[in-house]
């Protein structure tokens, strides 16, 4: 193996080598995406903390937590109070 051939294969594990550490990396960032999604779940199907205090204490904004609490099912605290014109005046007008 000539000199040029032995730094491209030392280019090529080192690749590899970083190329599995991310992906192992990935691996772990989506499992602790997972069980904190969980997490955020189970407190607010439990009560104990609305979304507003749940997002001072997670890596997302407001919307997103609220977004993780639609997709798992879970009812608002309250019920909307504001109504659109639209629904208010009887529907939507005809054009």
């Amino acid at each position: 193996m000539t000199a040029t051939e032995k730094k491209k294969q030392a280019a090529r594990d080192r690749l590899d080598e970083l190329s599995a550490a991310f992906t192992k990396a990935e691996e772990q960032l989506e499992a602790a995406r997972t069980a904190l999604n969980e997490g955020i779940v189970d407190v607010l199907k439990a009560r104990t903390l609305g979304p507003s205090e749940v997002t001072r204490h997670v890596p997302y904004e407001r919307q997103h937590v609220g977004r993780i609490s639609k997709a798992a099912g879970i009812p608002p605290l309250r019920e909307r109070t504001v109504v659109s014109a639209k629904k208010a005046a009887g529907g939507e007008a005809s054009g």
